[in-house]
């Protein structure tokens, strides 16, 4: 007997895996990965294996089929700007492609009763079923004596008797099966989406506000909005400013073409981009937002690369200036 298995890299979703294979059931993990949630890392399958004996587990990319939700999701956005339910339904339908390659008999979810206000509640999990095509087909292990049977449960696949009835936020029952598996370490509670942030909700509403009605992001866009301070100047053009030396690297990695790359020339400071077409004034305010950041009084010499090259060199804008432009 086989089963495809979410697996976030919470403890949630590592206890249903357990849970699943205490009853013999083989089981195929999934990481579901979206511009928001979830790593493509090697080190991450690894930590998989080693720590919770959890193997073969697959990283399916979806950032491409997300983007949609951005803009329209067909069941609304959340507190933030988190399309909770049609994400789920997406990573459901998802699911149901590998089930039926694998030839697996059922999907596997960490998924517990109340913990989420949109996507969690009994109605809404019917509803996420039913469009994904996989009614009756998800077993959530932590919260199944609280549901409905599955097919898997009523026809004796899996023991429900030994399945858990688990409801709310409180994580008791949850470190207390974890301890039971001797696990001695193990994950904060999974969430992990940058979406309902509200930080980073803000600065995504402000890149969507500013694109043509219809048109999405790119996935370079949503990137940015993971580092540094964002400035919205006049025009709709955009500073991105790294605050630490590793974002910094991720700036200058993600510069393109058509940005202009912004660094400090003979002194440790901020590097930026102006995202949208820029001209002299619009360097020079930019290149004096970043210079408040800098350390001294300036005047600071950076240089810049886009369609033209060169070195500026500007004194810092007063601290209430800068606040004009900040995303918040």
């Amino acid at each position: 007997m086989k089963a495809v298995a979410l697996v976030s890299g919470g403890l949630d979703s590592l206890l249903a895996v357990r849970l699943m294979e205490d009853q013999g059931v083989k089981v195929v993990p999934l990481h579901m990965v979206t511009p928001f949630t979830g790593v493509l890392d090697p080190l991450f399958l690894k930590e998989l294996k080693e720590r919770y004996s959890i193997k073969g587990c697959r990283l399916v990319d979806i950032k491409e089929a997300f983007l949609p939700l951005l803009r329209d999701p067909p069941h609304g956005f959340g507190k933030h700007l988190n399309p909770c339910i049609d994400c789920k339904i997406l990573f459901l339908g998802k699911a149901r492609e590998i089930l039926e390659e694998e030839r697996a008999s059922f999907v596997i979810t960490g998924e517990v009763i109340g913990q989420r206000p949109m996507s969690q509640r009994k109605e809404v999990l019917s509803l996420i079923e039913r469009a994904s095509g996989l009614e009756s087909l998800v077993l959530r292990p932590l919260s199944a004596r609280l549901l409905p049977p599955s097919l898997p449960e009523r026809e004796g696949l899996v023991d429900r008797g030994r399945l858990e009835a688990i409801r709310g936020r409180g994580r008791k029952r949850q470190l207390e099966l974890a301890r039971a598996f001797g696990w001695g370490a193990f994950p904060s509670p999974a969430g992990g989406c940058l979406l309902t942030d509200p930080p980073f909700s803000r600065k995504l509403k402000d890149l969507l506000d500013h694109l043509s009605p219809g048109i999405l992001p790119s996935l370079r866009d949503l990137e940015l909005l993971k580092v540094g301070r964002h400035f919205r100047l006049s025009g709709g053009l955009k500073l991105v400013m790294g605050r630490r030396k590793e974002e910094n690297e991720v700036v200058r990695s993600l510069a393109t073409p058509k940005d202009v790359l912004l660094v400090p020339q003979g002194f440790p400071g901020p590097s930026g981009l102006l995202v949208g077409k820029a001209d002299g004034e619009d360097l020079v305010l930019a290149l004096s937002i970043m210079a408040r950041y800098c350390k001294g009084e300036g005047p600071f010499v950076f240089s810049y690369k886009g369609e033209e090259e060169g070195e500026r060199e500007v004194s810092p804008l007063f601290h209430q200036e800068v606040e004009r432009w900040l995303v918040t």
